[in-house]
């Protein structure tokens, strides 16, 4: 079997995520006082109390972040390894974090002023996110050459689901658009603003100047990140990789076509929900898709892991 770790993008969370691993783990509830610690955010009164806080981005981002680590340690603990992963959007923070490209502190350090950046210019912008459910990529991107106004393609779940972004009249009037022209559903997002598109360029450019206050490490393992869709090899820096994916397309699908290219015929998806999962056995049916948010899932997974690991053996 050849592994892979998929961390879940923010938008995800819900009240109580973790809630199982912090009653069960005193090292669970350290990691979450540790969070508390370097955000100085209540991050435990958040996560199980405080729905309002738990989705606005400034919080958001931390909290999930904090969720990753949750898991990928109690996996370890567990004796699970993989040495391929990736994450969507503020999901590849627990793929540097399990590439041992920083650690958690500094990557709290880093989330948090990545969720402070993009809360402050989404703020003054109007921008939105819509999911567009059943067109092809040719008949989205025709729409969006067609329509008047700033919208641009942010998310490639599937290549059948994408996330536009954009100004808010032109990604409402993109909705209307793709419905009558046989799109299944259109559906505005939770998002605070116009993310992975032009309009966070000013967040992109400001985290640029914090990261380079941050000493990362290179990737331990295979890392695929969003921005090409393909393997990190270097050619570009980590701080211009973290920086530009704020305001360019998140290449899901293709990620995982290139993980299951190389070999990767199991996933484990890390975090809340269930919504990479699907994604997943959508873009390809053939591979075992798992996931870990509280204990029920993560027996689950250890179980079909020892399954699947005793059929390779015969």
């Amino acid at each position: 079997m050849k592994l892979a770790l998929v961390f879940t993008g923010q938008g995800s969370q819900y009240l109580g995520m973790g809630k199982d691993f912090y009653n069960k783990y005193d090292y669970v509830k350290e990691i979450f006082k540790m969070a508390e610690e370097v955000t100085e955010y209540p991050i435990t009164n958040i996560i199980f109390e405080d729905d309002d806080k738990l989705f606005q981005t400034k919080y958001a981002q931390v909290c999930m972040f904090t969720i990753y680590y949750v898991i990928l340690t109690v996996l370890k603990k567990h004796g699970v390894k993989s040495f391929v992963s990736m994450g969507l959007s503020l999901g590849e923070y627990g793929a540097y974090l399990h590439n041992d490209v920083f650690d958690f502190k500094t990557g709290l350090k880093l989330v948090k002023e990545r969720g402070l950046i993009m809360s402050e210019v989404a703020n003054s912008t109007s921008g939105k996110m819509s999911a567009i459910i059943g067109l092809s990529i040719d008949e989205l991107e025709m729409i969006l050459k067609e329509v008047i106004g700033y919208a641009t393609i942010a998310n490639y779940n599937t290549p059948d689901q994408y996330v536009i972004s954009g100004e808010e009249e032109t990604v409402l009037h993109i909705n209307e658009t793709a419905i009558k022209q046989g799109a299944k559903r259109a559906i505005i997002l939770n998002a605070d603003g116009a993310f992975h598109s032009e309009m966070m360029k000013e967040a992109s450019l400001k985290f640029s100047e914090y990261l380079k206050t941050i000493n990362l490490h290179e990737p331990r393992y295979k890392l695929l990140i969003n921005l090409t869709g393909n393997f990190f090899d270097g050619k570009d820096s980590l701080d211009s990789v973290l920086s530009n994916q704020i305001s360019h397309s998140v290449r899901f699908y293709q990620m995982i076509e290139n993980a299951i290219d190389y070999g990767v015929d199991a996933f484990i998806e890390i975090g809340p929900k269930q919504t990479l999962s699907s994604f997943i056995r959508k873009i390809n049916k053939d591979v075992l898709v798992m996931n870990v948010e509280n204990e029920s899932s993560l027996t689950q997974t250890l179980s079909k892991l020892e399954g699947y690991n005793e059929l390779s053996r015969k």
